[in-house]
């Protein structure tokens, strides 16, 4: 796997960045990990915030259809930042809104959000084709400006235990049409059947190749808003895949006309 330049967040969508933290931020993230798991450790059903895994359906269907998850095995947390102060502490010692960010958006970001992605061996579920700004927040200001996302990896990710897969260039595509459910709201029934939101496969741009971004320890990627991934199941024994993502607003007026203007 090629090195990605800043640069080429506007080029191909995905920059990657290895090395992003280093021993110590590494170990912080870790240990704030732990803290978010340890108030799951209890949880027997999933909400907004903490998103339960469970075998054979994934969690999120499991959620959505209210069928029992597995007790404290986190899939995902949103919001983390909110339940474990430490994260936002580290987001900003990892100067990443006027370093990285600013870097390959042309414009330094404005914290928005932190969230947990847990892979767990053997029952960790795949995530589909989707694109981010698909699920953003109501009033969310699309016309003037965009997303990107800096995704931390905590342990190894690789091909084997679910990586980040990306569509190069599919940015410029502009949002596409998602199928499937939207998650559903407190105190609403269930929903028989739940498939999680994606891209069909008949609207998937074919310019390019998918590419599978393995990760070590502490590397990240920082991608676009717009830009389709997805990551497959974990099957291995024993090879978790943890990882934090940070989530920044950025104006889109400090990118260039074409790129703007999708």
């Amino acid at each position: 796997m090629m090195d990605f330049e800043a640069g080429d967040l506007e080029r191909v969508g995905f920059a990657r960045l290895p090395g992003l933290a280093d021993a110590e931020v590494l170990a912080g993230l870790r240990r704030a990990v732990r803290r978010l798991e340890e108030l799951a450790a209890g949880r027997t059903a999933s909400d907004e915030d903490f998103v339960l895994e469970a075998a054979g359906i994934g969690g999120w269907a499991a959620w959505q259809q209210e069928e029992a998850p597995l007790t404290g095995v986190l899939r995902s947390a949103n919001r983390i930042h909110r339940h474990v102060p430490e994260f936002e502490e580290l987001q900003g010692s990892l100067g990443l809104a006027h370093g990285p960010v600013a870097a390959a958006a042309g414009a330094a970001g404005t914290f928005l959000n932190s969230l947990l992605w847990a892979k767990p061996p053997v029952v960790g579920s795949a995530k589909p084709w989707h694109q981010d700004m698909a699920f953003a927040p109501p009033g969310f200001a699309a016309a003037r400006h965009g997303i990107v996302t800096v995704w931390i990896a905590l342990e190894a990710a690789t091909t084997r235990n679910g990586c980040l897969e990306f569509l190069p260039c599919s940015h410029l595509a502009g949002l596409l049409p998602h199928a499937g459910d939207r998650e559903r709201g407190p105190g609403q029934a269930p929903l028989r059947d739940a498939v999680e939101p994606h891209v069909a496969d008949a609207d998937l741009p074919r310019s390019h190749a998918p590419v599978a971004v393995p990760l070590e320890a502490g590397s990240a990627v920082l991608f676009d808003g717009h830009v389709l991934h997805r990551s497959a199941p974990n099957t291995t024994a024993a090879e978790p895949r943890t990882a934090v993502s940070f989530v920044y607003r950025v104006p889109l007026g400090a990118r260039s006309p074409a790129v703007a203007a999708r």
